[in-house]
Formats: structure tokens, C-alpha cells, sequence
């Protein structure tokens, strides 16, 4: 017997594969299985994804669901996150009139390119949308890079919907010295999960990039608990801190909160440019 309950909503093991009104349909990244969630993050169907789509289906018409606006907006989190660190620029750009979805993905236990596999499934399985922007925090922006990059045939969403613009937001650029330092032993690899392998700076230089016909941005700023882990890991001779040189379409705002999605100046920069697509 199935119960319909109260879910945390699937920050570790479940993977969004389908969003419309703040439903979502999440498969199993170790069993496979399907269920569907409602806006509250209540269970209200699982088995296979026919199956949750249908119940889908069935329920529009008894929670009066509406359609959803034609622009949405994709947040992708970093290693080790949740689709709960946008909360603050998910209450500015739900005002853009767009629909906006924080979508889970195991970054423990996937590397970026199987993750990428299933943001092409989610792409692939949206509805009444005809143009989609993005919006990475950290190697989120390795995720998004990996599915914009797979073979055309596979994206079968761009037939209806076009890319509107992208955000990276601390993106992973060039690896970092503390990566390539865990890398070297098999009990963190086996810990801390495959993604550690995409973000040493060796992987790094085979990673594709945004295409170029795509209008993107990139945001640096350090939050204080960044510059805090900075100085403890000097010690070691190790940062978690990339090199970038200056160049096009890339901003850099002086941390001034204790995480990076909580400094309005990034936030409201994201928000203008996703809006106009320039800052």
C-alpha cells in the first residue's frame, strides 16, 4: 500500500526529471523508481514516469493548476547543494513573470555528464515553455555545459524552445589544487563522489564550453565563508580558489554576505541579466 506523505523533497538521492507549477516528478538515482510531488513536496503517486505523469495529468483539473508562463528559468546547484540555496533569487525572479524551477541533482554520487543526461531529460520533458535561460551556482555550470554540448539529435527540446540566456555564478573554470589533492586518494573518491574527478584541473581542460551563440555571463564573488576556508586551507598550500584572467561578459563583485546567493548586488545582477541580456 502506497501512503501519500511529507517528503524533504529529494535534495540527495532524488533527481528532478519534470517540473510544471511547482510540481515535479523525481526519479531514484540508485533505484530508478518515480514519484511525483506536489508544491508542498507531498508524495502523491510514484512508480514508473508514464505512471506519475499521468497522475500528473489527473490532478490539474482538482488543484486547478494554470498554465505556466512560456519563459522558464532553470537554477542548478553546486556540489554537495540543494535547490534550497536559491531561495533568495527565486523570490526575485518569480516577480519576472517567468516560471522558475530549482532543480535537485545527486551530485554525490553522479559525475557531470550523467547529470547532464538527466537536465536533458528534464529539457526534453517540458511543457508550454518556449524559451529557457539558466542560472549555475559553482560546478552546477559543469551540469549545464555538458548538456548544451551533447549531440543535437538528443536535444530534442530546442525544436519548440530556444535558449535565452545563462548565468554562472562562481562557475568551476580551471580545477582547483584542493580537488586534484583529494583525488589522490581512493577513500575521499569513494566518499565524496565522481564529481571530485570532473573539478581537478586536468579534467578541466577537456571540458566543453557554453556554444557561443548563447548569450552567458559569469559572476565572481567571494562570500565570507569563502575567504574564511581560503585562509584555513593556505596553510596547506591548497585553495579552493580558481585563477581567472578578465575577459567578456564577466563581472566581479566584492563579497559582502556570508554566502554568495545572499549578496543582492549578485543577485539583482542576475536578475537584470537573465531580464535584458546585459548588465
Amino acid at each position: 500500500m502506497s501512503f501519500n506523505f511529507f517528503t524533504f523533497g529529494g535534495s540527495l538521492f532524488w533527481e528532478d526529471v519534470f517540473f510544471y507549477q511547482k510540481w515535479r516528478i523525481q526519479r531514484h538515482c540508485i533505484t530508478k523508481k518515480y514519484r511525483l510531488l506536489d508544491s508542498w513536496d507531498i508524495r502523491r503517486a510514484s512508480g514508473t514516469f508514464d505512471a506519475c505523469q499521468k497522475a500528473f495529468i489527473s490532478n490539474i483539473e482538482c488543484y486547478e493548476l494554470t498554465k505556466q508562463p512560456k519563459h522558464m528559468i532553470i537554477l542548478l546547484h553546486g556540489y554537495m547543494d540543494g535547490k534550497n540555496i536559491f531561495k533568495h533569487l527565486w523570490r526575485k525572479l518569480i516577480l519576472t513573470n517567468s516560471t522558475v524551477a530549482a532543480i535537485n541533482y545527486p551530485s554525490l554520487f553522479r559525475d557531470s555528464i550523467s547529470n547532464a543526461y538527466q537536465l536533458l531529460f528534464f529539457l526534453n520533458h517540458m511543457d508550454d515553455i518556449e524559451e529557457v535561460s539558466f542560472v549555475t551556482k559553482g560546478c552546477g555550470n559543469l551540469v549545464l555545459r555538458q548538456a548544451l554540448n551533447l549531440p543535437l539529435e538528443l536535444q530534442t527540446y530546442l525544436d519548440n524552445t530556444r535558449i535565452r540566456s545563462i548565468v554562472e555564478i562562481n562557475p568551476v573554470i580551471n580545477g582547483s589544487l584542493l580537488c586534484d589533492f583529494i583525488n589522490k586518494f581512493k577513500i575521499f573518491n569513494f566518499i565524496l563522489g565522481p564529481f571530485i574527478v570532473d573539478m581537478t584541473e586536468a579534467k578541466m581542460k577537456n571540458m566543453p564550453d557554453i556554444p557561443n551563440q548563447i548569450n552567458s555571463l559569469k559572476i565572481f564573488s567571494k562570500s565570507r565563508k569563502d575567504i574564511f576556508f581560503d585562509n584555513l586551507l593556505k596553510r596547506y598550500n591548497l585553495t579552493t580558489t580558481e585563477k581567472h584572467k578578465k575577459e567578456k561578459n564577466t563581472i566581479y563583485i566584492k563579497g559582502s554576505s556570508f554566502n554568495t546567493l545572499e549578496n543582492e548586488e549578485v543577485l539583482n545582477n542576475t536578475v537584470k541579466f537573465i531580464n535584458n541580456g546585459k548588465i
